[in-house]
């Protein structure tokens, strides 16, 4: 069934590009499948692989302990350690073969893959938001990986072949494998907000068009319109409130990312003395994450924007008509919940809660040095 949109194309004898069909069946989610809690033996025996050579990296330290040496523990390393498995185990516990069918059958159950705008959407801005994201991963994983090696040059560490010898080695792996569990999480956590982003446009498209014949002839408001777009508006928090159960986890994952880095940052800059070279690979590494991360929020951020212009145009239409059912319908509609990603669970992730997150991060980010000093 062609949309009005493809039918539009056609009259203007305009060449439409074949995108193909919505769906997060991509190969890094397949990937990610693999290793998830729902795969077999040799999935689970893969993830147990993976995580162990993720920590393997964190042993490189003992190979510079003297025998005779106290024993001390730094709360800082032991978090960045912490901070780098969260990710990887929520994604292990979270997204795996229920979710993903769970999801397509809320998609499916929308009934809107035929219209020729909904995967126009998708696609489009699945490639922006793709391309911003591996641009950015590339460069810091590049300049990540590049000062590891140039800091085996190092007086301090040339001492110490056996430990050199086993970094490069652990440099060479971790490289391999970092970035390709990395670049799966990276592409699932486009595809989940543009699949919500694109049911919520579907929507939005609807109303305005409504609106506008509503406009020209307050009669032609059907009451059917309105119960077929009301349903489709459930159904779609149906599916934010599904992708969310992966979504929200990784929201705070991210946050409390950038905020450990940030914290580090800071009393890195104020109480420790740094080479030049070490300062500026921590606050570039820094901004890379923070950048990533605010490219992660905006696509979030998003589905709640496009959320309350549709609120907004259904408050028009109310404007439009005196019809009890009509209205009655309408209300109906503008008492459903808001639709958006959720941080972690705890509060739903619009452009005022996230005003507030970051000025309660950036409160952290300045008092908490002084109080670890």
């Amino acid at each position: 069934m062609p949309s009005i949109n493809m039918q539009q194309c056609f009259v203007r004898n305009e060449q439409l590009k074949n995108y193909p069909k919505v769906s997060i069946d991509s190969i890094p989610s397949k990937f990610q499948l693999i290793i998830s809690s729902t795969s077999n033996i040799y999935g689970k025996c893969l993830f147990v692989f993976i995580m162990f050579i993720l920590n393997l990296v964190n042993c490189r330290a003992l190979l510079f302990i003297s025998l005779d040496s106290m024993f001390s523990a730094k709360f800082g390393a032991l978090l960045f350690v912490l901070i780098a498995n969260w990710m990887p185990i929520v994604f292990y516990f979270r997204y795996n073969h229920k979710l993903v069918e769970q999801i397509e059958d809320h998609w499916n159950a929308l009934q809107i893959d035929y219209d020729y705008e909904t995967r126009k959407y998708f696609w489009t801005h699945t490639a922006i938001y793709r391309w911003l994201v591996y641009v950015m991963y590339i460069l810091l994983f590049t300049f990540h990986y590049c000062y590891s090696i140039y800091t085996l040059s190092d007086k301090h560490t040339s001492k110490h072949p056996i430990g050199n010898g086993l970094f490069y080695f652990l440099l060479l792996i971790l490289a391999l494998i970092i970035s390709s569990v990395h670049f799966c999480q990276t592409c699932i956590h486009m595809d989940l907000p543009m699949l919500a982003q694109s049911a919520v446009q579907f929507n939005l498209i609807a109303l305005k068009k409504l609106l506008n014949e509503a406009t020209k002839d307050a009669k032609s408001l059907n009451i059917t319109a309105i119960q077929n777009i009301r349903r489709q508006h459930l159904l779609i928090c149906r599916l934010v409130d599904k992708i969310d159960e992966i979504m929200g986890p990784s929201l705070l994952l991210m946050c409390t990312h950038f905020l450990a880095n940030a914290c580090h940052l800071a009393y890195a800059l104020i109480y420790n003395e740094q080479n030049q070279l070490t300062k500026w690979y921590n606050v570039i590494l820094t901004s890379f994450i923070l950048i990533t991360n605010m490219i992660y929020i905006h696509a979030n951020v998003k589905i709640h924007e496009k959320s309350l212009e549709l609120v907004a145009i259904v408050y028009k239409l109310s404007l439009k008509t005196d019809s009890i059912r009509v209205l009655n319908e309408i209300t109906l509609f503008l008492n459903h919940n808001e639709i958006g990603f959720t941080f972690g669970g705890m509060f739903l992730l619009t452009t005022s809660s996230l005003s507030t997150l970051f000025s309660i991060l950036i409160t952290i980010i300045i008092a908490l040095p002084s109080f670890a000093r």
